[in-house]
C-alpha cells in the first residue's frame, strides 16, 4: 500500500526523500502511521482492534459471553429438569388419583360380591343366613356406594349414569330377593354380576397401564387380582347351588367351569407380575386350612355327579370359599398399600429433587451476576493493560526507529548495517572518490574575540545549514573538524555498484516495522555531485549571518580533488567512517591554498567535469603541492589547479516540497511521553479547577450563614 512520503536524515544525504511502506501479509492486523513511522499492531479476532472504543465494547461482549452461556445453558438445563420432575409430579398425582377411584370401586365391588355370596346362599338354603342378616349388609354397602366418588361410566345403560338411580334399582332389587318374588335364582345372581362387570371394567379403565411410572406392574397385578376375585367369587355362586340342589343344568355348569378356569388365569398372570405376589400366594396355599376342601369340592363339581342335596357340604364349601376369598382380598389390600407407598415415595423423591433445582437455581441466578462483575472487571483490567502495553510497544518501536536514524546520520547505511550484526567491517581501497574541504578563514580570530557558546552557536548554524543543503546530493558527510567540514562522493558504494545502490539501501533498510525505499538518482558521476554541492554551498553561505556579529560576513574556503583513497571504520567505542590516503592530503592542501568565495580544483577534478560537462572552469596556475608518496619519501612538485566558476544554467532547485517532508527529530522528545505527561497535566487542571470550585462554593455557603 502506498503511504505518505517520508524523508530520513541521516547526515550524509545518501538516502534523500526516502518513502516509507509497510506490507501486511496478515489477515489480524493493522497500519498505524505515527510520527514518521508506519507501525503493524495485531487486531485480533475478525480484524477487531480492542483498543478503540467499539472495539472495546465488542471486546467485552465477547468475554461476557464465556460466562453468560454456560450459565444460561445450566439454567435451562435446570428449568427443563424441573419441568419434567413436574410432569412426573403430575403424572404420580393422577396416579394416586386413579388408585383412589380404583380403591372406591374395589371396595363397592367387593360389597356387591360378599352381598352377592350372601344373597345367593339366603335364597339356595330357603332363608337361612351365616354370617349376618341381609339388612347389615345392605347397609354396609350402601354407606360405600355413599362414599364413592361417582364416575362417568363408558356405557349406554342409563342405570350407572347416575349413583341415585342405582341406588333406587338396587334397593328394589333387595326387597324382591327378600320377598323371595324374583323369577329365578339365577335371574337375582345375573343383576350382581352385571354390576360387578361393570364396575370393574371402570376400575381397569381408570388405572392406565403407564411405563412412566414405577407402580404400573403392581397395578397390572392389582387389577388382575380383583378380577380373578370376582370370577372365583361367580363361580362360587354357582358351586354352593350344586351341593344346595344336588345338580346343576347345562348353562349353570358351563358358568362355573368358564369363571372358574378365568379366575385361576387372573390369579395366574397377577402371580406373574411380582415375585413376592407368588410368595404370598404359595404361603396361602400352605397355611389355609379348606384349600385341600376347595381343591376337591372343585374337582367334584367339574365331574358333575349328581349327589344328593346336601345342606351340610353347601354351608362347608361357602365357608372356604369365602374365606379363600378374602385371603386373595388381603393380598389384593397389600399389592394397593405398596402401590400408594411407592407413589408416595416417588412423590417425596420428586419433591426432593424440586427443591434442589430450586436451591440451584437460586444459588445459579445469585452467583451469575457476581461471575459476570468480575469478568467485566477482569476484561476492563486487561484492557487498561493492552492499552499500556500497545502504548509502550508504539515507544519502544519509536525509540528504536529514531536511535536507527541516529545511527544512520553516523555510519553509512551498509556499514551501520554490518555493526548491527556484529560483523567485522574491514577497510576498501576506492580507486575514485571526489573529496570536499571547506573552512572558514579568519576563524582563529573570529573564535577569539567570541565567547565559547557563540562560537559554538554559529558552527551549529552554519553545519546546519550545510546538512540541509547536502542531503540533496548524493555525497556522504565525513566529518567535522572545528571549522573544517569534509564531503565525499563515491563512498561507501564504488560506480560500478551505484545502479545497484537501490536495492542494496532496500535491503538496509528493512526493519519489522517500515521499509524505507530509496528514491536516490543513480548513475550520477562522484565529481559532478560535489561541485554541484560546492556552487550550492558558496551561494548560500554568501546569505550567511553571524548570529552574534550581524554586520561580519563569512568567508569560506573549498577545496576538491579527485583520487583513490582507503575507506574504512576505525574505532569501537564510539566508530566512525574515516578516510584515508594521499587524496585526502591534496583535498586539504587545495582547500589551505584557496581564496575566500574561491573553489579550488585540481587536474583531476577537471577531467572528471569535463566528462560531465555543464561546468566553468578557470585555469589558475601551477601550484607547489607536497605529496607523500611512502613513510619515508616526499615529493615536492608543480601541480596545476582550477577555479570553479560555476555551473551553465541555472543550478536545479533539488528540494523537496515542504508538505512532503516528514523527518524524526533525533534530539527530540518522545511524543508518547509528551502525550502522557500533557493528559496528566489536563487532569491535575482538572482536579484543582473542582477543587477551587468547591473551595469557593464553600466559602459562598459560609458567608450566607455568618451574615
Amino acid at each position: 500500500m502506498g503511504l505518505k512520503n517520508n524523508k530520513v536524515k541521516d547526515g550524509g544525504g545518501a538516502r534523500r526523500g526516502s518513502a516509507l511502506s509497510l506490507e501486511d501479509s496478515d489477515d489480524d492486523s493493522k497500519l498505524v502511521e505515527f510520527n514518521g513511522g508506519v507501525f503493524k499492531v495485531k487486531t485480533g479476532c475478525c480484524g477487531l482492534d480492542p483498543t478503540t472504543g467499539r472495539g472495546k465494547q465488542i471486546h467485552l461482549a465477547q468475554m461476557l459471553c464465556l460466562p453468560f452461556i454456560p450459565i444460561m445453558a445450566l439454567i435451562i438445563q435446570n428449568a427443563v429438569n424441573m419441568i419434567s420432575v413436574l410432569q412426573y409430579q403430575y403424572e404420580m398425582q393422577e396416579t394416586i388419583s386413579q388408585v383412589q377411584i380404583s380403591t372406591g370401586l374395589g371396595n363397592v365391588t367387593e360389597a356387591l360380591q360378599s352381598e352377592r355370596a350372601e344373597i345367593a346362599f339366603f335364597l339356595f338354603t330357603n332363608g337361612s343366613v351365616i354370617r349376618r342378616n341381609l339388612s347389615e349388609h345392605f347397609q354396609y354397602t350402601n354407606q360405600l356406594i355413599d362414599e364413592l366418588k361417582w364416575p362417568k361410566f363408558r356405557i349406554g345403560d342409563q342405570l350407572f349414569q347416575n349413583k341415585i338411580l342405582f341406588r333406587i334399582r338396587l334397593d328394589d332389587f333387595r326387597d324382591k330377593i327378600t320377598r323371595f318374588d324374583t323369577p329365578s335364582i339365577d335371574a337375582g345372581i345375573q343383576f350382581y354380576n352385571r354390576a360387578n362387570y361393570i364396575f370393574l371394567d371402570q376400575l381397569t379403565r381408570e388405572i392406565k397401564e403407564k411405563d412412566s411410572s414405577g407402580v404400573w406392574r403392581p397395578l397390572l397385578a392389582y387389577k388382575n387380582l380383583i378380577r380373578a376375585i370376582e370370577h372365583l367369587g361367580i363361580s362360587m355362586v354357582f358351586g354352593e347351588e350344586y351341593f344346595g340342589r344336588g345338580d346343576l343344568d347345562h348353562n349353570s355348569y358351563l358358568s362355573f367351569v368358564t369363571n372358574d378356569a378365568l379366575g385361576q388365569d387372573f390369579l395366574n398372570a397377577s402371580k406373574s407380575f411380582a415375585y413376592w405376589i407368588k410368595d404370598r400366594y404359595q404361603l396361602l396355599q400352605h397355611e389355609y386350612p379348606w384349600y385341600s376342601n376347595i381343591t376337591r369340592r372343585r374337582k367334584e363339581i367339574v365331574n358333575r355327579v349328581k349327589i344328593e342335596p346336601d345342606f351340610g357340604k353347601a354351608t362347608e364349601y361357602f365357608y372356604a370359599m369365602l374365606g379363600y376369598l378374602d385371603s386373595l382380598q388381603k393380598i389384593q389390600y397389600e399389592i394397593r398399600g405398596k402401590i400408594e407407598n411407592t407413589i408416595l415415595s416417588e412423590v417425596g423423591s420428586s419433591n426432593s429433587h424440586v427443591v434442589v433445582g430450586i436451591a440451584l437455581l437460586v444459588v445459579v441466578l445469585i452467583i451469575s451476576p457476581v461471575i459476570i462483575i468480575l469478568v467485566r472487571k477482569v476484561t476492563r483490567t486487561l484492557q487498561a493493560f493492552t492499552e499500556t502495553l500497545q502504548y509502550k510497544t508504539y515507544e519502544l518501536r519509536y525509540e528504536k526507529k529514531r536511535s536507527d536514524m541516529l545511527l544512520y546520520q553516523m555510519l553509512p547505511p551498509t556499514v551501520a548495517q554490518q555493526l548491527k550484526q556484529r560483523k567485522q567491517v574491514s577497510a576498501e581501497t576506492y580507486e575514485s572518490v571526489t573529496i570536499y574541504f571547506s573552512d572558514i578563514v579568519g576563524f582563529t580570530e573570529m573564535a577569539s574575540e567570541s565567547t565559547p557558546m557563540q562560537v559554538i552557536s554559529l558552527l551549529n548554524a552554519l553545519y546546519r545549514m550545510f546538512d540541509s543543503r547536502i542531503e540533496l546530493y548524493d555525497v556522504y558527510k565525513i566529518e567535522t573538524i572545528g571549522d573544517a567540514y569534509m564531503v565525499a562522493s563515491g563512498v561507501p558504494q564504488r560506480a560500478q555498484e551505484q545502479q545497484q545502490a537501490g536495492s542494496l539501501e532496500r535491503l538496509i533498510f528493512t526493519t519489522p516495522c517500515y521499509k524505507i525505499m530509496s528514491h536516490q538518482r543513480l548513475g550520477k558521476d562522484h565529481a559532478a555531485e560535489v561541485a554541484s554541492m560546492a556552487l550550492d554551498l558558496l551561494h548560500a553561505t554568501e546569505n550567511f549571518v553571524v548570529p552574534h556579529m550581524p554586520g561580519e560576513r563569512l568567508q569560506i574556503r573549498i577545496g576538491i580533488h579527485t583520487g583513490p583513497v582507503v575507506a574504512g571504520v576505525v574505532g569501537t567505542k564510539m566508530p566512525r567512517y574515516t578516510l584515508f590516503g594521499e587524496t585526502v592530503n591534496i583535498t586539504s592542501k587545495m582547500e589551505a591554498t584557496g581564496l575566500p568565495f574561491k573553489i579550488h580544483i585540481t587536474a583531476a577534478t577537471k577531467e572528471a567535469l569535463d566528462r560531465a560537462g555543464g561546468f566553468i572552469m578557470k585555469l589558475r596556475g601551477e601550484m607547489e603541492i607536497r605529496v607523500q608518496f611512502n613513510k619515508d619519501a616526499q615529493s615536492k612538485g608543480a601541480m596545476e589547479t582550477f577555479w570553479l566558476i560555476g555551473k551553465h544554467g541555472k543550478l536545479p532547485d533539488r528540494r523537496v516540497d515542504s508538505d512532503k517532508e516528514d523527518v524524526i527529530d533525533v534530539m527530540a522528545e518522545n511524543p508518547h511521553t509528551n502525550a502522557l505527561r500533557k493528559e496528566r497535566q489536563k487532569q491535575k487542571e482538572q482536579a484543582s479547577q473542582k477543587q477551587s470550585t468547591l473551595s469557593r462554593a464553600m466559602e459562598s455557603i459560609k458567608g450566607h450563614l455568618t451574615g
